[in-house]
């Protein structure tokens, strides 16, 4: 189905019953959010699962307008999701076109306190030391692991079918009647 015809049979809907289109649509915008938000978390990897777990879905009617707003408030979610010094620059598909990161062209030091010797090898920071004692891990970065982007962008198709199918339903049950 085309992007016209799907919007045919939208004004269709709409004509023969306003309300049935409006709860169809509102419907359709909280499944399509749903599906986001359990695509996001499933891009997510991670040891803690905190950053899948921040992962959430604000739905919002307004007049003649439904939207579904998928987010985080975690403070570490865009490190991930786009990446880190030299490490994030080198390597970031998967981030959304329209957003042009900066980032930091010198490595730095993380602090020894920040995490384990293991935690920090299994990132793949190189341990610092001083007379003996653990001082840091040298880091350059991290490389992205989008999860917000991806979510919406390869899940699009499916929405799309989930949508139609809604309205084709709701015109079937009107159309009975």
């Amino acid at each position: 189905m085309t992007n016209k015809d799907f919007n045919n049979l939208i004004k269709k809907l709409s004509e023969i019953d306003s309300e049935a289109g409006q709860e169809v649509a509102m419907r359709a915008v909280k499944q399509a959010g749903a599906i986001v938000q359990s695509q996001a978390k499933l891009l997510i990897t991670g040891d803690t699962g905190a950053l899948a777990r921040s992962v959430r879905v604000k739905n919002e009617v307004k007049e003649e307008s439904v939207t579904s707003t998928v987010y985080t408030n975690s403070k570490y979610a865009p490190y991930y999701e786009f990446g880190t010094g030299p490490n994030g620059e080198a390597n970031h598909q998967g981030i959304s076109p329209n957003v042009s990161p900066r980032y930091r062209q010198t490595g730095w030091m993380i602090p020894a306190d920040a995490m384990t010797i293991d935690k920090a090898e299994a990132y793949g920071f190189r341990v610092a030391y001083k007379n003996g004692d653990v001082i840091g891990y040298y880091t350059k970065g991290q490389m992205a692991r989008p999860f917000m982007y991806p979510a919406l962008h390869d899940q699009e198709d499916k929405i799309m079918k989930n949508t139609e199918r809604l309205f084709k339903k709701k015109l079937k049950e009107i159309c009975k009647k």
